[in-house]
């Protein structure tokens, strides 16, 4: 044999099929599998090996049909001719037949002969069902494989058999899942005004002439596809009562298309009914509750970030004793030199104060991982629909928002679930006010340091701080913009299971390796030009001469109170050069800006490298308070902050503008440099307003003056009007862009126009 034959197959399948699982077992990766649509929102790609052939698999989006209803389902039918020409693999999960062989039948209409793999065969024939594999491929020219894509089960068969049949997947023989004469005729003249003949077109050719056929709002449409659209209708209507119009062709096709199922899996399989275990039913009667469900889902949350700290404090505290021994260790055992300076005030500081918490950010996604593979965080979606249609948010805007909490890239990514133009661009511009795991250590950090009495709660109340402003302006939103109505929110519900601990590792494993990447790269960039702009320039003026004065105590006994004198005069003297250095001077430059809201000149230039990394804001402050105490927290305290400086700067931190590769995501995906740049004016808005009025309420609450109470009262009016004033604009600007209603068809229901981009009357 001289070589093997490459091969490109495509995995096309409803949401929450297995399709990823499968893709996980055929190529030996491990990406996560979630129980929600739009957890992959593009296309992945992997290798799989057999004796003959060299598999590229690639993983598409989930889709319940062929036809888009979000921008993710796009992909599929984009890369349908590209699929059509390689090898398809329809993943049908069996315990959902019939649902999930409507996407089976299109693909069949369009001349695609898929392999099927009938996944969770296990659990379908546990529960008594039985197929027929012999006459599922007689009567669909098909060929299916039973397969369990978890445990792997029947995986290899399925690799095998495509190594070495996966060039065959054309066919147009007559079969029961096949376009019935009638439109399969209509279909033929519509492309036959463009010049094409069925026989000859491409699946997405065909695709095209069957969506004239069925169009729902016929908008601008020739003579010639009205009058075949009316012919096709008049023919369907014979022998009925009422006659059919054009306006229910593609109800009549979808009706059509599940009475073919419906045939099929009475011929060859017996479907058992769903018997949901007594015990998950009651479960359910509590976690999905409507009274019950949100305070639940609460008091969850805040065992989340109860033992967030209270686990992670001892390995904390030992990655922190690490850091400690190892910065000892370059001080006692290198000479003096600037190398010397970078390694223990650049790289050991800035770098080593982000990783000691590692621990906490492993605990919180160990806990998201077991609410993953549970099954829970599909109730908790179902719970919060309800939350998020009130405040205007499309139930699905809670999805991509619960991913926000691991990081807000794939979040804005994932709002490609979302069909409604408006309602994504609202949800994306919300997305980054979640806090993500990056804000985590700034959080740990300061709750630790000034509420360590009960820091979980006051974390947890920063979230709710957060939950306030996305409610606030979700309400505002739906006041100020009636948004067209949503399309129904349909979401799996599986099954309690235990999680896997393999499943659990590699999330902690991809999650962990990916902040230690994150700190030996970003970081520790960041970390180095914040010490070069600490340490230069090496020249400063002093006060005095320190070095003289030093000379002179050691020149006396020894005591331990000339030791305190010279340890004073060393500490001071590092303060001084300090406060004369670039990054002082940047700092005190821009610091009138940031001074009304309590912070120092340090906190206030520590806020310039988040924006490459939330991280970099603790590894900066490790660099800047190094001259003041080995302790963060001590230097923290001993410089001026307070308790209510320390939870402005969290809030303020939590709502400011996200990390720069948040922003280029936003940017892609909405396609629009406006919305981008004018989201950074309101991130910026909403931190500064809100973290101002929790200084001056939290001031007046320590017993000041009533006129406080009277100068917040009115720093509160001002921002809420100034917010919703903003928002305004911001609403005005990205809706627009583009007629919502007509997103997806190309037409506007209210004006008849095809081009609705000068907005929707």
């Amino acid at each position: 044999m001289t070589g093997k034959i490459s091969r490109n197959v495509f995995l096309v399948g409803n949401p929450n099929s297995g399709k990823t699982s499968l893709f996980n077992a055929m190529t030996g990766e491990r990406r996560r599998v979630g129980n929600w649509p739009g957890v992959t929102v593009q296309k992945l790609e992997g290798i799989a090996s057999t004796e003959l052939a060299t598999l590229t698999i690639c993983d598409l989006p989930g889709t319940y049909s062929l036809t888009p209803a979000t921008p993710e389902e796009e992909v599929v039918l984009k890369t349908i001719d590209e699929a059509a020409t390689g090898c398809i693999v329809n993943v049908v999960d069996i315990a959902n037949f019939e649902r999930n062989l409507f996407l089976t039948t299109q693909l069949i209409e369009l001349g695609i002969k898929p392999v099927v793999s009938l996944n969770c065969f296990d659990s379908f024939t546990k529960a008594g069902g039985i197929v027929d594999l012999q006459k599922f491929s007689s009567f669909t020219c098909t060929t299916p494989f039973p397969t369990v894509a978890r445990t792997g089960e029947g995986t290899r068969n399925l690799v095998e058999f495509i190594g070495q049949n996966g060039a065959d997947n054309r066919s147009d023989n007559a079969n029961w899942l096949s376009l019935p004469e009638i439109w399969r005729n209509a279909a033929d003249q519509i492309l036959r005004l463009q010049g094409l003949h069925w026989e000859s077109a491409t699946a997405a050719q065909r695709y095209s002439s069957l969506s004239s056929l069925i169009r729902m709002q016929p908008g601008q449409m020739s003579a010639e596809l009205i009058e075949i659209r009316q012919d096709l209708a008049k023919k369907l209507s014979e022998g009925r009562e009422k006659p059919v119009k054009t306006t229910d062709l593609a109800c009549e096709l979808a009706s059509d298309r599940y009475r073919r199922i419906e045939k099929l899996i009475a011929a060859c399989a017996i479907v058992p009914g769903k018997n949901i275990p007594a015990w998950q039913e009651k479960l359910d009667r509590v976690l999905t509750h409507r009274f019950l469900g949100l305070p639940m889902f609460a008091l969850m949350m805040a065992w989340v970030f109860w033992t967030t700290f209270s686990l992670g404090e001892i390995p904390m505290g030992w990655m922190e004793s690490l850091v400690g021994a190892l910065s000892d260790f370059v001080q006692a055992n290198m000479q003096e030199s600037l190398i010397k300076e970078l390694l223990i005030g650049g790289i050991i500081s800035g770098v080593g104060g982000v990783i000691i918490f590692v621990p906490n950010i492993l605990i919180l996604f160990f806990w998201i991982a077991i609410l993953e593979d549970s099954g829970y965080m599909s109730r908790a979606a179902f719970i919060m629909d309800k939350m998020m249609n009130s405040i205007g948010l499309h139930g699905r805007a809670f999805i991509p928002m619960i991913m926000g909490l691991g990081c807000n890239v794939p979040a804005v990514l994932a709002t490609r679930i979302i069909d409604n133009r408006f309602q994504r661009l609202l949800t994306m511009l919300l997305i980054p006010l979640v806090t993500c795991a990056a804000r985590l250590p700034v959080l740990v950090l300061l709750c630790g340091t000034f509420f360590p009495d009960n820091p979980s709660a006051w974390m947890f109340s920063l979230f709710f701080v957060n939950l306030l402003v996305l409610v606030f302006l979700g309400q505002t939103t739906s006041v100020i913009f009636k948004t067209s109505e949503n399309s129904p929110f349909l979401l799996e519900m599986p099954p309690y299971r235990l999680p896997t601990p393999s499943s659990v590792f590699h999330m902690l494993y991809e999650k962990g390796a990916h902040f230690v990447e994150k700190a030996g790269t970003v970081i520790l960039a960041g970390a180095i030009i914040i010490w070069v702009l600490s340490v230069f320039p090496r020249e400063v003026p002093l006060s005095f001469d320190y070095a003289a004065e030093v000379a002179e105590l050691k020149a006396q006994e020894a005591t331990d109170e000339v030791a305190v004198k010279i340890a004073a005069l060393d500490h001071k003297r590092d303060i001084e050069l300090m406060e004369g250095r670039y990054m002082a001077r940047l700092g005190k430059f821009i610091h009138p800006v940031m001074a009304p809201l309590g912070f120092s000149w340090r906190e206030t230039v520590s806020l310039i490298p988040g924006f490459l990394a939330k991280e970099s804001v603790v590894s900066t402050l490790s660099v800047l308070y190094l001259p003041y105490s080995q302790n963060i927290g001590d230097a923290m305290r001993e410089t001026g902050m307070t308790r209510l400086t320390a939870f402005v700067f969290m809030t303020f931190t939590l709502l400011y503008i996200p990390c720069i590769a948040t922003l280029g995501v936003m940017w892609r995906e909405s396609g629009s440099t406006r919305f981008t740049a004018l989201a950074l004016v309101v991130y910026f808005a909403i931190a500064y307003g809100v973290s101002y009025v929790i200084l001056k309420i939290g001031s007046a609450l320590q017993g000041s003056s009533g006129m406080a109470w009277f100068e917040g009262m009115v720093i509160i009016t001002s921002a809420l009007f100034a917010s919703w004033y903003l928002l305004k604009t911001f609403i005005v600007t990205i809706s627009g862009s583009k007629c919502n209603s007509c997103a997806s068809s190309g037409s506007c229901p209210s004006s008849g126009k095809s081009d609705c981009s000068g907005g929707c009357p």
